[in-house]
């Protein structure tokens, strides 16, 4: 037959273990908390740093299509000097006929002379025309390019931001399933406690 001491002695063991079930159980649902705290931080941290990489994709982006279009404005102005180059050679090219035509006493602007000024005349129309066309293709090209690299920095930016959403909501929902996971333990700590001490006290009489 257990004595009084023995009873108060046992039913003071199963409290103490009582009490410690419980600070055990909050201490495990704490956790979950800190950890559901610790993923909403990274997640917010990720978010911000996703916000810059997606800023200076575009700025970088930015810089190069103005590049881009400095340097298709800079061949422009070499074509169009590519032109006036031409014209020039082809009045120096018509003097120097007429100068000789009129030292051998030939007669400028009949036979051969006007032959040979009418086929210069076409060789450098020819030439400016390819120029033109070379210069509208640089221009398309130039143009095309300018809007890829504002499109290419434009996606970045967007999957940036993409991806740090898709991040944040994984580690939301770890966070969520960190807090249900303890509190499950949680739980069970409590019940098994429960039931130690269940077991304890009425058996001590």
């Amino acid at each position: 037959m257990a004595t009084t001491l023995d009873m108060i002695t046992g039913a003071a063991t199963a409290t103490s273990g009582l009490f410690t079930s419980i600070a055990s159980a909050y201490s495990t649902k704490a956790q979950g908390y800190l950890q559901q705290a610790g993923y909403a931080a990274q997640a917010t941290e990720d978010l911000r740093l996703a916000g810059l990489r997606a800023d200076k994709a575009f700025e970088y982006a930015d810089i190069q299509a103005k590049r881009t279009a400095l340097q298709n404005t800079f061949q422009q102005i070499n074509f169009k000097i590519a032109a006036v180059k031409s014209m020039e050679n082809l009045r120096r090219t018509n003097a120097t006929a007429r100068a000789r035509a009129a030292a051998n006493g030939v007669a400028y602007n009949e036979g051969s002379a006007i032959t040979g000024r009418t086929q210069n005349v076409a060789n450098t129309f020819q030439d400016i025309g390819i120029i033109d066309l070379s210069a509208l293709a640089a221009r398309v090209t130039g143009y095309e390019d300018v809007v890829n690299i504002l499109k290419a920095g434009a996606d970045t930016a967007f999957y940036e931001r993409e991806a740090a959403i898709a991040n944040t909501r994984s580690a939301l929902t770890a966070g969520s399933y960190a807090v249900k996971k303890t509190g499950l333990m949680s739980g069970v700590q409590l019940a098994e406690g429960a039931l130690q001490f269940a077991k304890t006290v009425p058996g001590i009489g």
